[in-house]
């Protein structure tokens, strides 16, 4: 079962309208089939542009961080109800639904702004939508070096200040746990370094991870073996 977010539990814990309004053929239809709307209780995690980012590259981020959670979770769905969303503006109840291909031209109202400037607007600007302890920054790495910076909300928790380098595949892989408590930002061994956690490091894992399963599972069988009475024949 996917968990479920901060975020996504306040939403639908709010009361519905008790009038249902009227949509064009169009917006049902779109509604129907994609799981990106906030109207479908989607978390969005706000991704600031700080520095200019050519659309060709969003794209990439956009295709590459949802590969990244079918990787993550095993399969070809990945984890529905978790989206990015590439901020062309400072409303944020003008956002609908997480960004998608093609990307748009847009202004960024964030060019020349700092992760902790970034990090303070975050926290300013709280909003049932929007992951509340995550968030990411598209700066001029992100061009050259194709990485993202995640960020934590909370300064007063330990290295609540400081950021994570990660490629596209990845950059969304650990915000979903952190939004619903499951993990912690100073367990990340990556946080306030400037090592990039990517897909080949992701995969290694996977392969050390399988590998010390089957040695438990060799060892287990062993000791049952151990352990059954001897046949004499």
């Amino acid at each position: 079962m996917t968990p479920t977010t901060r975020s996504q539990a306040r939403k639908q814990s709010q009361s519905p309208s008790k009038t249902t309004p009227t949509r064009e053929p169009e917006d049902i239809r779109e509604n129907s089939e994609s799981l990106d709307r906030v109207d479908r209780c989607a978390t969005m995690y706000p991704a600031f542009v700080t520095s200019p980012v050519p659309l060709k590259i969003l794209d990439e981020l956009i295709v590459e961080y949802k590969n990244g959670l079918c990787g993550l979770m095993g399969d070809d769905i990945g984890n529905p109800g978790e989206y990015i969303c590439i901020l062309d503006t400072m409303d944020l109840n003008s956002v609908v639904r997480g960004s998608r291909t093609p990307m748009q031209p847009f202004e960024s109202p964030f060019i020349g702004w700092t992760d902790d400037e970034c990090r303070s607007w975050t926290n300013e600007h709280r909003h049932p939508n929007f992951a509340e302890y995550t968030f990411i920054v598209l700066d001029e790495d992100t061009v050259k070096n194709k990485t993202c910076r995640v960020g934590y909300t909370y300064v007063n928790e330990p290295m609540g200040d400081k950021m994570k380098i990660t490629d596209f595949y990845t950059c969304l892989h650990s915000m979903p746990a952190l939004e619903i408590g499951n993990a912690c930002w100073d367990w990340d061994e990556f946080v306030g370094t400037d090592e990039v956690y990517n897909r080949e490091k992701f995969e290694e894992g996977l392969r050390e991870s399988h590998e010390l399963y089957l040695k438990m599972e060799s060892e287990r069988k062993q000791e049952e073996a151990r352990k059954l009475p001897r046949l004499h024949l």
